[in-house]
């Protein structure tokens, strides 16, 4: 007995660490969530007021001319879904001037919508985020002050629809479970229970006070149903708002309460128990630190994408001149052999980097997917030289697809990015080489039944590897899930391929054996009744080869010296007359002086984008034609702003921007 007591107090010790360990990682689980809905609401909000940044830049607040922007208002209501409505208040006048919920009218003499924060608003430099308004709909509305020589002149309201941020609760909420998103007033946005009674009205006491104590941590209370519970909450430091998670009372007390339960009766199997305990606390911690290291590493991936994202968007620009230049050497020296052929091999050179550009933007997802008919032989055979770098000299790389299973629907870039990362897979799966095959044929029924009726085609990535085990296989395509030792991989590849494909309305399928091989089948829609998209460079010289200009003037705008001598220097060699300068200010200048058939401006530069430039000179000049260039890597940011202008993307050569040219031209003619 005397040998064994070190053995029972161990043991009653342990258990009792153990348990309050496993009620603190309740209690942290319960609070990461309530960060996490926090963090996805601030990120809605912070999209929400970049949308409304650019319409406080709009001119029409400068010209006042309401008929004009009240259909941009409207617009911007109907790209977003979960605006209800735009308002916009003039705050000298005090008047209500736009509502997009009623039609286009006089200006109203009232209050500012949801009663206003003046003071705020006049010291405020930002969009401010306000509280719940509960009327025919709930709207959680974001104020925008505009100012004009540091006087507040306008308030650009948005009201956003309540059952927006309700989704984002849900989707984070485990079924079951109490969890509710209140302003800083302390009244209901979302609520997992009873929402539509609930949602604008204030929330418990306990809610609350906790808020005002403190801006995270835990406490106990009662909802409004009677329950008992403890509850996680996280208050945003940027809207106010707060998220708030509530855990059963038994999995905070239960092991609370067991714990010196346990300690009175631990001499029962205490060797046993004492095992036990070392194995699952070791095992806990493993995997605590496995989760914790995954985090890490997909936030380095974030931050390395945004930075790619900014290198791409820089790298376009310089590419732009580099080929436009190589582009007017070539033409300029026909005849000189061996000159024309350098400039060949540095175009062709400089044209891989544009490639790598576009890969740097894909990798940083930045650009919406665009599914389009893929032709699978034009697209692999482009991509297998960089096939063979990726997987090494010990690994051959086989190409068999099938004559009908070569079209699909799917985005270029994006498919591309999937086979590669396929392709890595597999190559850390064969240490000592291997083979790869990249097959395709058409699906089979059987295949297809979980997706929408047609035609699909299958196309398998496979490997010769190690294989993978029932429980890896099951868990395969889960982010952050990988094998790999920390630091060797983000359990991101897999997961970014199910989403590629997924939304290019397919699915995935993986097969593997121990010792055998592993097939990752991507199930795609068939495009054999659509043309695949044609070469961009064969399409945009045939159109340059259609066109020829007739003494058109061009007005050049862009910031960046060798872009516009590039341009400019491009369009004269073209018989175009132009003019270029380096700013939106000083081309609104030049079209007082003079008349133009079109203007050619980039989009991103400093005080005025493309996009305002050009509407500021539609206004001057009704007829004028715009063509914005861009190496812009937001897509989505250039095609809001964009309206009935066209686009250029950088880089392009000479055939590229004549082609441009007079597409954007061919109306006047």
């Amino acid at each position: 007995m005397a040998a064994m007591l070190p053995t029972l107090v161990f043991a009653a010790v342990g258990i009792f660490l153990f348990l309050r360990a496993e009620r603190d990682r309740v209690e942290a689980e319960a609070l990461t969530r309530s960060q996490v809905v926090m963090t996805l609401i601030d990120s809605s909000l912070r999209g929400d007021a970049a949308a409304l940044s650019v319409l406080g830049s709009s001119i029409y607040l400068e010209t006042r001319e309401w008929p004009e922007f009240y259909p941009r208002l409207k617009r911007a209501v109907s790209t977003n879904p979960h605006w209800a409505t735009v308002v916009l208040y003039d705050a000298v006048a005090g008047e209500e001037i736009l509502d997009t919920r009623r039609p286009l009218g006089e200006p109203r003499k009232t209050g500012l919508i949801g009663g206003g924060t003046p003071a705020v608003l006049q010291r405020a430099d930002r969009a401010i985020v306000g509280d719940i308004q509960r009327s025919s709909e709930p709207l959680c509305l974001l104020f925008l002050p505009v100012r004009r020589d540091g006087m507040l002149n306008y308030v650009i309201v948005v009201g956003i629809r309540a059952q927006h941020f309700q989704e984002i609760l849900l989707s984070q909420s485990a079924p079951g479970t109490t969890s509710a998103v209140v302003d800083r007033d302390g009244d209901f946005i979302a609520r997992t229970l009873d929402y539509a009674n609930r949602v604008g009205t204030p929330a418990t006491t306990y809610v609350r006070d906790s808020v005002k104590r403190d801006s995270s941590g835990f406490y106990r209370g009662t909802t409004y149903e009677g329950v008992k519970n403890y509850t996680a909450y996280y208050s945003s430091p940027w809207s106010g708002w707060s998220a708030h998670i509530a855990i059963a009372s038994s999995l905070i007390d239960t092991p609370t309460s067991w714990s010196f339960a346990v300690a009175t009766v631990a001499g029962l199997g205490s060797a046993l128990l004492g095992g036990t305990l070392v194995i699952l606390v070791l095992r806990d911690m493993s995997e605590r630190r496995r989760s914790e290291d995954a985090l890490r590493q997909s936030q380095k991936m974030e931050a390395v994408g945004q930075l790619t994202g900014g290198i791409a968007h820089d790298f376009n620009n310089l590419l732009t001149a580099i080929i436009g230049n190589l582009d007017l050497i070539r033409t300029r020296v026909a005849g000189q052999d061996r000159v024309q052929r350098l400039a060949d091999n540095a175009l062709e050179a400089a044209r891989r980097g544009a490639k790598l550009a576009s890969q740097l933007l894909t990798f940083s997802r930045t650009q919406r997917m665009h599914v389009q008919p893929v032709d699978l032989e034009q697209l692999i055979t482009g991509m297998s030289s960089l096939l063979a770098q990726s997987v090494g000299p010990s690994v051959e790389v086989r190409i068999d697809l099938a004559p009908d299973a070569r079209i699909v629907a799917s985005d270029a870039n994006q498919l591309e990015l999937a086979i590669l990362n396929l392709a890595v897979n597999a190559r850390d799966a064969m240490p000592h080489g291997g083979v790869l095959t990249v097959s395709s044929k058409p699906a089979a029924r059987s295949d297809t039944l979980p997706l929408m009726k047609g035609e699909y085609v299958q196309l398998n990535v496979s490997d010769t590897g190690v294989g993978m085990t029932e429980n890896v296989r099951s868990r395969a395509i889960e982010p952050f899930f990988t094998t790999k030792p920390i630091g060797q991989g983000t359990g991101l590849g897999l997961s970014q391929v199910y989403g590629i494909v997924r939304e290019s309305g397919g699915s995935i399928e993986i097969a593997s054996v121990l010792d055998v091989g592993t097939t990752v089948c991507l199930i795609l829609p068939s495009a054999r009744s659509a043309e695949p998209t044609k070469d961009r460079q064969a399409d945009v010289v045939a159109g340059a080869k259609a066109d020829v200009a007739q003494g058109e003037r061009i007005l050049v705008v862009d910031d960046d010296p060798p872009v516009r001598r590039f341009l400019a220097d491009s369009l004269r060699e073209l018989n175009f007359d132009v003019i270029d300068t380096d700013s939106g200010e000083n081309a609104l200048r030049e079209l007082d002086r003079r008349s133009f058939d079109l203007m050619v401006v980039d989009f991103a530069m400093p005080h005025m984008n493309g996009a305002e430039v050009g509407q500021a000179a539609q206004k001057k000049q009704p007829k004028l034609r715009i063509l914005i260039v861009s190496g812009y890597s937001d897509s989505a940011a250039i095609d809001a702003a964009l309206g009935t202008a066209a686009l250029l993307k950088k880089p392009f050569d000479v055939a590229e921007l004549q082609a441009a040219v007079a597409k954007a031209l061919k109306s006047t003619r």
